[in-house]
């Protein structure tokens, strides 16, 4: 009796773990990529206060993007001279990411803005 109840506890702890996990990667993933992002922007707007030239500052929020284990998904330079990044990334799935209802969730994109001047 006894037996058959821990064993439905362990049952209900795994399978309650693994929807934690299974539902709180991609905000785990954002979280971890919020400050990749803002680095790459700020990168980028201090390369290009220095030279003006936007594809050394897009190489450098790229490096950024790299380092972080993500990818570059935009680059912009605005009229005021902001540098504006997405820095993309997929979460981690076991389960969900198969399902065309929620694949979405997993593609993270996070952007940032940095001023150069």
């Amino acid at each position: 009796m006894i037996g058959s109840w821990l064993v439905k506890i362990a049952v209900a702890v795994a399978v309650l773990g693994f929807a934690v996990i299974e539902v709180g990667s991609p905000v785990w993933t954002r979280v971890i990529l919020d400050g990749p992002a803002h680095d790459a922007a700020g990168d980028a707007a201090s390369e290009y206060k220095q030279n003006h030239d936007q594809d050394r500052a897009r190489q450098a929020a790229a490096q950024d993007a790299q380092n972080a284990h993500a990818r570059l998904e935009s680059f912009s330079v605005d009229e005021q001279g902001r540098i504006h990044v997405t820095l993309f990334k997929r979460a981690k799935s076991y389960v969900l990411y198969k399902f065309s209802q929620t694949r979405h969730w997993y593609d993270v994109r996070v952007s940032a803005s940095a001023s150069t001047g």
